[in-house]
């Protein structure tokens, strides 16, 4: 409800689709299912306003009292909503700016924690948007770079960039275009990651830009600059079905750029969009898998073949899967060394996990 209200720029539409979600919840089984005082409070929260949604038009309601509901319930919820959205942007975001995200990192950082930094928000549409986009990266690298403080690219933070956001056209249809006018600004944040030391990792993104990403980053790998520097990063997605084979490109990319590439291991974050792409396409099949846990099963599979290159691949497993983090901990071994793998979680949410 809250993604789709971000969304919808008239309050009429927005009030029409609070009362259509909340209304119908049954909110009221929930209550006391959880030790957490914020679940059953949101909880609470929701069987209230579904009451006050789905009840406004009740005979049991005195008149008056309708006509208060009536005017006033979708609009209370959508300023509820406003609301919660901006408590939960604290939840999850680090900080509205680098250097707000950097202070507010060092709690956890105390507990051994490490962050990997990315800049919030949609892909380019203008030249001026993804020159934007670059001035924002340069500037965050620079920032990241100085509070790494020499760490390295396993003990220190890092980056994670977009390519979407570095060029309005960024697809297969405009490769040369990507290649001529993209490519530069990667090289150049790449560098300069590479001055400080951090970590780059370059963001999956939707299926039909896999081969194009794949296409920079072998380019990227073999630049003379960039020779022997072990802090080039790719996101690759489990529920892709074409993931192992992607893993075995990049083992191969590795050994002849001689390097050890950071790999991120996901389960993917584009499923509804991939789904859809493909029905509107008229194709045969989905370039992702159809149910959750062929996903499951591809990331353990995947997690195996990283594993098993530890000269070329340092693997970094974001999960917030308990049973997914168990697996993969039986699978790398009793013998952990600093340098062998990390797990990673979103900031606000794995957490308590991992802790």
């Amino acid at each position: 409800l809250a993604e789709a209200l971000l969304r919808i720029p008239d309050k009429a539409t927005r009030d029409a689709l609070i009362r259509d979600k909340i209304s119908n919840g049954n909110w009221q089984s929930h209550i006391g299912r959880s030790p957490s005082l914020f679940v059953n409070a949101a909880t609470w929260g929701l069987l209230f306003t579904g009451k006050l949604v789905s009840t406004h038009n009740e005979a049991r309601l005195s008149r008056s009292l309708n006509r208060i509901i009536g005017k006033s319930g979708e609009p209370l919820i959508r300023k509820g909503v406003d609301m919660a959205m901006r408590l939960m942007g604290e939840q999850f975001v680090t900080g509205e700016t680098i250097a707000e995200a950097l202070a507010n990192a060092r709690k956890l950082e105390e507990k051994g924690f490490r962050y990997s930094y990315d800049m919030l928000g949609e892909a380019a549409l203008t030249a001026a948007d993804a020159q934007a986009y670059m001035v924002s990266y340069q500037q965050a690298i620079h920032a990241i770079g100085k509070a790494s403080n020499g760490r390295g690219i396993y003990e220190g933070p890092g980056i994670s960039i977009k390519l979407s956001a570095l060029h309005p056209r960024y697809s297969r249809a405009q490769y040369d275009r990507v290649m001529e006018e993209l490519y530069p600004r990667l090289k150049s944040l790449t560098l300069l990651a590479r001055q400080y030391d951090i970590g780059i990792n370059i963001d999956a993104e939707e299926a039909d830009r896999l081969e194009i990403s794949l296409d920079l980053l072998e380019k990227l790998c073999f630049e003379p600059e960039l020779a022997g520097w072990n802090g080039i990063g790719f996101v690759i997605q489990a529920y892709q079905k074409r993931c192992p084979l992607v893993i075995d490109y990049l083992i191969d990319l590795a050994t002849r750029s001689r390097r050890r590439l950071m790999i991120r291991l996901v389960k993917g974050a584009y499923w509804d969009s991939e789904i859809k792409r493909a029905q509107m396409d008229g194709l045969e099949g989905y370039p992702v898998y159809t149910r959750k846990v062929y996903t499951d099963v591809s990331y353990l599979a995947c997690a195996k073949k990283l594993l098993a290159v530890p000269n070329l691949i340092y693997p970094q497993f974001a999960t917030h899967n308990a049973h997914t983090l168990a697996a993969i901990y039986q699978l790398a071994g009793q013998n952990y060394y600093p340098g062998q793998y990390e797990f990673q979680c979103l900031h606000g949410m794995g957490e308590p996990l991992y802790e």
